[in-house]
């Protein structure tokens, strides 16, 4: 008998030994409860047992022995949940502690073998006794030593678990910093918008796995997100679409919303969220700071799976690096659109400097006019303007380029659209059909077609010295290769002003020399006209001779005056006043004549020559 109980307790030990080699290995826990049960059973040499294993919020059936009852649960208990607490062993009596009445006796229960985790109750083992006797004292010393050695093997292989989780953790953390480190510096580094937005779709859609990523910017114009960046890896399509704004304001820290969970959200900040469904949309994220800049789309992964904490860490952190890159694209594309006018606004205060400088030698106003309109025409592209001066009520267009017939003698009157030209302000009006409303109908079908007009009045301000109020003239733009940008808009009205006290000087000057110089021909129709009003007066006849002279560059007319008479000299005819007759080798006589115009379309020429030759 002796020799028996020593033999068992070989074998239990031996059986012992082959169990902590056994559960000193690595197992996944869901196996480690099924060798526990196999283990317990064998060594203990158990009737009737039963597995449960915690699931949620209940104790799950997982494996039975010569046990033909359904498989059931027991639930959870904060009796059950205490026990590795406070008892932490083999329980073999007062069971009702832990259990209810119910299981207790659905069991048969005579011996629990909790398998413990640290705190926490992973599941235990219930059975009716053993096959042959009744659990002595050498059982419960196994059943107990085999306890400890599931919870060591449980708590192991728990601490494998997690520190297999936490390397994978701390692996995708180091990736995903290496990814945000590559994709900042490539978003960092563009300062294209264009390249900028495909950029931004690629690093999503690469650092995610979506199967389509699209990239949406937000523009001001129309006050809408407008998506420029779209990637389908299946498809390799494209698509563009809008993305109508609600509120361009967004005050909540949340920036990755799931369509499904945040629709509310969603369709409060965008009036067409459907655009989602089209774009395969399952998150939405948000580029913003305050303000909405952006948005980025993600749809399910390519490889199946689900996007984790991680990744959307990940794609929150990205997605803060893209809205700083959009700023820094938008400061930089400021940036170079301020040099380019700055650059612009030097080029033309240039081409101004030496436009004033070529102006400064012009010697009269036709000279200038056509001067600034070439100068206009090579620097600006403008095709079709003019100078029109004031003549009387009407304004004449005097010099021009590009139009459609001889401009010499067209006239045109104005009407109330120049009232503030009239005030010395300048007018803009881009409409191909604005001439109408400054021109009659005449006017325009001779100056032709426009498609834009730009008046730059010539005034002084100076309503003296035969200066009346309106301006004595305009300058005029009617057609332009280009739009006008706003610099040389005002670089034609500079150059309005600039030239207008040289045109004003230029037009005095040439009424001063007018009144001043002596002019033949109006002298001579003068005195004609004094002997006619003396003969209809005082009846008192007169003749009057001329002489064609030709005469050499240095031959003075004043050697062939006659001392005593009255001689005026127009061109190279010498006419002659007198009231007796004169030898006819001299000079040729006028036939009588009554009026001024007689003299104004006589045939000198021809009347000289018969008469010579009859003489």
């Amino acid at each position: 008998m002796d020799e028996l109980k020593t033999t068992n307790k070989i074998y239990r030990y031996e059986a012992l030994l082959q169990a902590i080699d056994f559960f000193t290995q690595r197992f996944h826990l869901d196996q480690l409860g099924n060798y526990a049960f196999d283990f317990a059973n064998e060594m203990l040499t158990l009737n009737a047992s039963i597995l449960f294993i915690w699931d949620g919020d209940v104790f799950v059936q997982k494996g039975s022995r010569l046990c033909d009852r359904e498989p059931w649960t027991i639930p959870n208990s904060q009796a059950l949940e205490e026990l590795p607490i406070f008892h932490g062993d083999i329980i073999t009596n007062r069971f009702e502690a832990f259990f209810t009445e119910e299981v207790i006796k659905k069991s048969g229960m005579r011996l629990v073998i909790p398998l413990i985790m640290h705190d926490l109750l992973h599941g235990f083992i219930i059975s009716n006794g053993k096959i042959l006797g009744s659990l002595n004292e050498d059982d419960l010393i196994i059943a107990s030593a085999l306890t400890k050695l599931f919870r060591n093997s449980l708590e192991n292989s728990r601490q494998i678990h997690e520190l297999y989780e936490k390397n994978k953790q701390l692996d995708q953390k180091i990736f995903n910093l290496f990814a945000i480190n590559q994709s900042a510096k490539s978003l960092l580094s563009e300062v294209s918008l264009s390249a900028l937005y495909a950029l931004a779709t690629d690093v999503f859609s690469e650092t995610t796995c979506s199967k389509v990523t699209s990239f949406g910017m937000y523009d001001p114009i129309s006050k809408s997100i407008k998506v420029l960046g779209y990637r389908n890896v299946s498809t390799y399509t494209t698509f563009v679409t809008e993305l109508h704004l609600l509120e361009h304001t967004y005050q909540s820290q949340r920036v990755v919303l799931e369509l499904e969970k945040d629709r509310e959200i969603i369709e409060s900040i965008f009036s067409n969220g459907e655009e989602f469904e089209a774009l395969q949309a399952k998150y939405v994220i948000l580029l913003v700071k305050d303000e909405i800049l952006g948005v980025v789309t993600l749809s399910e992964p390519v490889n199946d799976n689900i996007y984790d904490h991680a990744v959307f860490e990940l794609v929150e952190t990205l997605a803060s690096f893209t809205h700083i890159a959009i700023s820094n694209a938008l400061l930089f594309k400021e940036i170079v659109t301020e040099k380019e006018r700055a650059e612009r606004k030097f080029d033309i205060l240039n081409t101004l400097n030496k436009i004033i400088r070529n102006i400064n030698h012009s010697t009269n106003i036709e000279e200038l006019s056509i001067l600034t309109l070439k100068v206009l025409s090579l620097n600006f592209g403008i095709k079709k303007a003019f100078f029109a001066y004031r003549s009387q009520n009407d304004y004449v267009v005097r010099y021009g380029i590009g139009l459609g017939v001889e401009s010499a003698e067209t006239k045109f009157t104005l009407n109330d659209e120049w009232e503030n030209a009239l005030h010395g302000e300048m007018i803009l009006d881009f409409r191909e059909d604005a001439v109408q409303s400054f021109f009659e109908k005449s006017f325009i079908e001779q100056i032709g077609g426009s498609n834009c007009i730009v008046i730059s009045p010539i005034c002084t301000g100076r309503p003296f010295l035969h200066e009346v109020s309106s301006p004595i003239g305009f300058l005029i733009v009617l057609e332009t290769k280009d739009s006008l940008k706003e610099e040389e808009i005002l670089l034609i009205d500079t150059i309005a002003n600039n030239i207008t006290p040289v045109i004003y000087q230029m037009d005095l000057n040439q009424r001063i020399r007018g009144e001043y110089r002596v002019d033949p021909l109006q002298q001579f129709l003068r005195a004609a006209e004094r002997k006619l009003a003396e003969r209809k007066e005082y009846g008192s006849d007169f003749y009057l001779y001329y002489k064609i002279v030709d005469k050499s560059p240095f031959e003075k007319f004043e050697d062939m005056f006659i001392e005593g008479e009255e001689c005026y000299v127009v061109d190279n005819l010498v006419f002659l006043f007198t009231y007796e007759t004169m030898n006819r080798n001299l000079f040729c006589k006028i036939p009588h004549f009554e009026w001024i115009e007689e003299l104004v379309h006589f045939d000198y020429q021809g009347f000289y020559h018969s008469y010579r030759d009859e003489w």
